[in-house]
Order: C-alpha cells, then sequence, then structure tokens
C-alpha cells in the first residue's frame, strides 16, 4: 500500500474530509469531480475498505477513514514542512555570490569590500575565495565564481573587465631606517638598500616587474615571500623594504613600525578590476554586487574614512 499512498491523493483524500463534499473539494482543489472520486476510490480500495459514509447529506470518515485522515494530515505537514526548508536552501544558494579574487586584492581590500557591501545589501552574502591569476580566471571559467577581482594590466580568457579601484605600492621601510620620514624617494637611492619581494606569481611582483622593466635587476632581493603579511614582518625586523600597498602596511603603519614613501620617479598606480563571464549569465546579486563595486565602491570607501 505504501507504494500507493501519494501526496496528491492524500491532499484530495483530506480536503473531502474537512469540506465533507466531493464536490466542494473537487472546487477548492481546481480539479474535475471524476478525478476527485477516483482519488478516493484508488485510496479506499488499497486501505481495504470504505474512507466516507453519508450522514446528514455530508460526507464523514469511517473509522477507517480517521485512522488515514490522521496520519495523511502529519505526512503533509511533515512535506509541506520538507519543502519550505529546501526552497530556503535553494533560496539562500541562490542568494550567495561566490568570488574568486587574487591574494593581493583579498589582503588589500576584501575586508573592506565585505564590510561595506554588507552594509549596503544584507541579504546578500559573498563567499571568497582566493588564490593567484589564473585560479581566479580558471574559477570564473568553469562557473564556481560568478565574479572575480584582480589588480594590474591583465587579460582574462572570456571575461569582462570593468575597474572600480586604484591602488598604489609604496615603500614601506622600517620606522628607524634612514629614509623613514621622506615624502618621496627615487629609484637609486632606494636601490642601494636590499629588498623583500611577494613571490614571482603574484600580481604586486608581476606589476614591478613590468613598471620597472631593466631597473628591477638593480634591486637586490633579500627574500621572496608569498603573502604581504610576511613582507611586513620582515620590513619591521629590518631585513629589507618592500614595496607594497598602503593597505597592506595599515597595521604596522598604525603601530608605528613601518612607514611608507612615495617613489617619484616610476608609476606604481594599479588598478583593481571586477571580473565577470562574457558567454553566460551571472545572477542577479552577482550582477548586483558587480554593479555596487563600479558604481558605489569608491564613494563608500570615502565617507568611511571621512566618518
Amino acid at each position: 500500500m505504501a507504494s500507493s499512498l501519494n501526496c496528491a491523493l492524500l491532499r484530495t483524500f483530506t480536503c473531502v474530509a474537512e469540506l465533507g463534499s466531493m464536490t466542494r473539494a473537487a472546487e477548492a482543489l481546481y480539479l474535475a469531480q471524476s478525478a476527485v472520486s477516483t482519488h478516493v476510490a484508488t485510496l479506499s480500495s488499497h486501505a481495504g475498505g470504505p474512507l466516507f459514509e453519508r450522514r446528514d447529506g455530508k460526507l464523514v470518515p469511517t473509522p477507517l477513514g480517521r485512522i488515514l485522515y490522521d496520519e495523511a494530515c502529519e505526512i503533509l505537514a511533515w512535506v509541506s514542512a520538507l519543502e519550505h526548508r529546501l526552497r530556503e536552501a535553494i533560496a539562500a544558494d541562490s542568494r550567495r555570490i561566490a568570488v574568486s579574487c587574487t591574494r593581493t586584492v583579498c589582503e588589500t581590500s576584501v575586508a573592506r569590500i565585505v564590510s561595506l557591501f554588507a552594509r549596503a545589501h544584507p541579504g546578500l552574502p559573498l563567499g571568497i575565495t582566493s588564490g593567484t591569476v589564473k585560479d581566479a580566471e580558471m574559477r570564473l571559467r568553469t562557473g564556481e565564481s560568478h565574479v572575480a577581482l584582480v589588480e594590474g594590466d591583465v587579460e582574462m580568457r572570456g571575461a569582462q573587465l570593468a575597474p572600480f579601484h586604484i591602488d598604489r605600492l609604496l615603500v614601506a621601510v622600517p620606522a628607524r631606517h634612514a629614509l623613514a620620514g621622506r615624502t618621496t624617494v627615487t629609484l637609486d637611492e632606494v636601490a642601494r638598500y636590499p629588498f623583500v619581494l611577494r613571490d614571482r606569481t603574484s600580481g604586486t611582483r608581476l606589476l614591478i616587474e613590468q613598471r620597472l622593466g631593466r631597473r628591477f635587476k638593480r634591486l637586490e632581493i633579500a627574500f621572496e615571500l608569498e603573502g604581504n603579511a610576511e613582507v611586513v614582518s620582515c620590513v619591521e625586523a629590518g631585513i629589507g623594504l618592500a614595496l607594497l600597498s598602503e593597505t597592506a602596511v595599515s597595521g604596522a603603519l598604525a603601530l608605528g613600525t613601518v612607514a611608507t614613501i612615495a617613489l617619484a620617479d616610476i608609476d606604481l598606480s594599479r588598478t583593481f578590476h571586477v571580473a565577470i563571464p562574457r558567454d553566460r549569465t551571472i545572477p542577479e546579486g552577482a550582477a548586483c554586487f558587480a554593479d555596487w563595486l563600479t558604481s558605489r565602491y569608491a564613494k563608500a570607501r570615502q565617507d568611511l574614512v571621512s566618518a
């Protein structure tokens, strides 16, 4: 009998029991009366006896029908709750915005982006994954990410890039360094000291090599490290100077362990981009995030600084 029971039959049966009429049940369920009669007959056959009897012109459940009615109500309530939970899960997943970003963007900007976007759109959570530019490109191309955040002059196959932030690399020096306190320096001046740089796969390192060109070979590289935090620690320890985003050294600046200086003779500014796929439509929430980044992030960031 279990294989013969389904929610459609049980809903029809409970509706007849509650309204006391197949005609009224058919109207309520938008079914033909013959379909309602067939549903009840099918259940009666599998239950092994009549489910209704007529009293005072109304259909009322028989003892067998009352048993079925009580259990059917519980089953339908459970199914309704399950459907509700599934809809909530689907809705929550559809609202979640999968964002892939480079380590540089993650370390310098993501915390602020997440915070400001949450204020503007609290119902749209961001799921952040970090890696290299190639990682971000692959995740975007396979659909694992809805959008990608990358820095510098990059090309991503099958993606459209839009700028949302301009970042600038500064020379980071130990707080007690001879150059600390200067507002600008030249490459010749800083090339006298060893440098701690990001590894060769990072966007920051690629930018430095591109902008310095042949002059990059003049830098004495003491260490190559994977993350900004490690580079900052080496600068604090006096191991060498570094070229980093001001945001990346903001913590050390606040503590007074590091000072930053602008490089006067080389432009080390770079643009952060949001990348979206060209060949598919991204979810509405992801489109909202991309639009917010390109049109409202700069204003929200400035308002935060001014507050």
